[in-house]
């Protein structure tokens, strides 16, 4: 993958199919009516019975809202993604203006990957976590991949001209 600063927003290009694959789940993620992933995304904020029923009442509906909104965002963004001619490769554009949408969305994304999966905070240790089943694998590579567009859309990963970003390259195999 490689990316580069254009004049109002990102472009990633050398995308794989399996980034591309993910990157296309992302909104479905935060559709997601799975009961794991409901949970992790709003979870429950008080101890008390009736303020957290006020909660579910009064503030769930409109985060419900904003992931709905934000899922349709991300997916026209995704809409816009072309091939590369040259190569087995796809590039996106992320508007400076739509960068909020996805990091929200992106962030969310990897909750729902996490609880999906039956991660823990073990897992997400880079340097060996515990053992992995081949589908918790997949997921650990794709929550690092969403990290690092995450990461370049907050600036934490410099972008040189080239498009060279200079860090970890998580492209999923």
């Amino acid at each position: 993958m490689w990316i580069a600063r254009v004049d109002d927003g990102f472009l990633f290009g050398g995308l794989t199919r399996q980034c591309v694959e993910t990157l296309k789940g992302v909104p479905m993620l935060l559709e997601s009516s799975d009961a794991r992933v409901r949970q992790r995304l709003l979870p429950d904020a008080y101890d008390d019975a009736e303020a957290q029923a006020q909660w579910r009442r009064h503030a769930v509906p409109e985060l419900e809202r904003l992931f709905v909104s934000r899922a349709q965002l991300v997916r026209r963004d995704l809409a816009g993604m072309r091939q590369l001619k040259s190569a087995d490769a796809w590039v996106l554009v992320i508007p400076d203006a739509h960068v909020s949408a996805w990091l929200s969305s992106l962030n969310a994304a990897r909750l729902a990957l996490f609880a999906l999966n039956d991660l823990t905070e073990q897992h997400m240790d880079l340097k060996g976590g515990p053992a992995v089943a081949p589908k918790q694998a997949e997921a650990l590579a794709r929550i690092h991949f969403l990290a690092e567009i995450q990461c370049v859309l907050l600036g934490d990963v410099d972008v040189d001209d080239d498009g060279d970003t200079g860090g970890d390259d998580y492209a999923i195999d």
